[in-house]
């Protein structure tokens, strides 16, 4: 029974030093849809600037249905 303990005791430890491992870790931003080259805030300008004719005849109507 002591050595079932023991072990369950040494697992517990291991998990917790990765645990705090992890919390010190710095945590970095990676991805490339957030960079300036992909992420657009603005759906109008970047409708524009990638599809522009395309863009424009499918919402040229959009207020007529109103």
């Amino acid at each position: 029974m002591t050595s079932f303990v023991a072990e369950l005791k040494k697992q517990h430890d291991d998990f917790l030093k990765k645990q705090i491992k992890q919390r010190k870790a710095r945590r970095v931003e990676t991805s490339p849809l957030r960079n300036d080259d992909f992420y657009y805030t603005d759906a109008p300008k970047y409708a524009e600037k990638y599809y522009g004719e395309t863009f424009r005849e499918t919402t040229r109507f959009d207020n007529d249905w109103n």
